[in-house]
């Protein structure tokens, strides 16, 4: 069993309160533009980034990494009047059940603005099979392992306790609050008693499912270069998609068989194979054998580019990214592909052929797909089972909030489903109308071949 990311919660987080995104095999996060859609991403990288243990600033508005800022940098992160921002994560992982470690772990933090960023309240609570000996009857079940508060304003250290197992006796300690606390608690805990054992292995289990989550945002311009041909752990702009078709073409035949069929079922004309250019210097370039002759990437379109890298990635199952914030020998943790607008630069009729590459990549659990579309053709190839993964990203007009909602969970869903399918549904703007929930689901019943 992998450790999986089970919800992500935007507690406080740009125009988001109080809103949970539920993350299961497949995610899809559908709205209108300005929506919150991308917001909800962002809360999902700014945690990723943060994990990794680097300064808070450095982590989420350095120009030095290859990442950039996240999007509207540090300052963009609160909610406006505000100057402090929440977010948090729910991560699963059964197998530490057997062991009694904790099987569900919460974590949750608050980073204020002025007058620097800092870390000024982080929890991780977790769920084990015991029951833990305390008066406070929550207490026993949802465990406490970790909690940090501070009420002084540019101190530069926040005041930490950890639970050992030894009831009145929780250690207590200083860290410095520029950075997660999760991410120093294993480095000082002496894991001298089980219970802080089982906190270590719970926090180190937060961070490196945090640290899988890959948002892969293909750039057409960038692939049409050549790249050095080692260069095969794929970023996730994908410049260096030549170097790793290259690699899977040498290593793993039959998914590079698989690529290939996807690739020619994409075009109208024929492409016998996918070949590599290589250079003097031995650096590679992406191309395609077609209609006789040999077309490299500087010529193909931007559609197709991006096509490759996406199935690329699904194909691999998540496999061979360049996560540097992750040693490459940590495989414990389900990698979590990101894909904004995974349709784009593609035919309608495609839809389909792209929705069977994400929904192979999730079988059997070995990778979770988050993405965001716009299109009809796609919303509809979903199956009634698929609306379970789809999530409605929705702004209040009143508060200007974002909020989130499980499509089957929105008022009046059987009526709209009986109104046609959810491409369909969505192009009419009949998901934005209110609807009164009648609890009628004769007509939905009969659409869904039920009755």
């Amino acid at each position: 069993m992998f450790v999986r990311l089970a919800q992500l919660r935007l507690t406080e987080f740009k125009t988001f309160r109080d809103a949970v995104l539920p993350l299961g095999d497949m995610t899809v996060l559908i709205g209108r533009n300005s929506s919150g859609k991308s917001n909800a991403l962002d809360g999902l990288e700014v945690l990723s980034r943060l994990a990794e243990g680097g300064d808070i600033v450095d982590s989420l508005d350095s120009r030095r990494v290859d990442e950039g800022p996240v999007r509207g940098g540090i300052a963009g992160c609160p909610p406006h009047t505000t100057d402090t921002f929440s977010l948090g994560c729910q991560v699963t992982d059964l197998d530490q059940a057997e062991s009694g470690g904790y099987f569900l772990i919460d974590f949750d933090v608050t980073i204020r603005m002025r007058p620097e960023p800092e870390i000024v309240r982080e929890t991780l609570r977790g769920i084990s099979t015991r029951l833990r000996h305390t008066r406070d009857p929550r207490e026993r079940v949802f465990h406490t392992l970790l909690q940090a508060d501070s009420s002084a304003a540019g101190g530069g250290s926040i005041e930490a306790r950890w639970y050992n197992g030894r009831p009145g006796r929780d250690p207590k300690a200083s860290f410095r609050s520029s950075r997660l606390v999760t991410a120093q608690l294993p480095l000082r805990l002496e894991q001298a008693t089980e219970a802080e054992r089982h906190v270590a292995v719970a926090a180190q289990l937060v961070l490196d499912t945090l640290r899988g989550v890959f948002h892969l945002d293909p750039v057409p311009h960038l692939m049409r270069l050549y790249v050095q041909g080692r260069d095969i752990r794929l970023r996730r702009t994908a410049e260096n998609i030549s170097a790793v078709v290259g690699h899977l073409k040498n290593t793993d035949p039959a998914s590079y068989a698989r690529l290939l069929q996807h690739t020619q079922a994409l075009v109208d004309h024929e492409i016998s194979d996918i070949e590599v250019i290589r250079s003097q210097l031995d650096d590679l370039m992406l191309a395609l054998q077609e209609d006789g002759a040999l077309t490299p990437a500087r010529e193909m379109s931007d559609g197709l580019l991006r096509f490759i890298a996406i199935a690329t990635t699904l194909l691999r199952q998540g496999m061979d990214l360049d996560l540097s914030r992750r040693d490459s020998s940590d495989h414990t943790a389900t990698p979590l592909l990101v894909i904004e607008e995974l349709e784009n630069g593609l035919h309608p009729s495609q839809a389909s052929q792209l929705l069977q590459l994400v929904k192979n990549a999730t079988t059997k659990s070995s990778a979770q797909v988050v993405f965001t579309t716009h299109s009809p053709a796609l919303l509809s190839a979903l199956s009634p089972e698929d609306h379970q993964a789809v999530v409605v990203s929705s702004r209040d007009r009143s508060t200007g909030f974002s909020k989130l909602t499980k499509l089957p969970e929105l008022s009046g869903y059987p009526s709209l489903m009986a109104q046609g399918d959810l491409g369909t549904v969505v192009t009419s703007g009949l998901l934005e109308q209110k609807s009164d929930d009648d609890r009628d689901f004769t007509e939905f019943d009969r659409l869904m071949g039920l009755g």
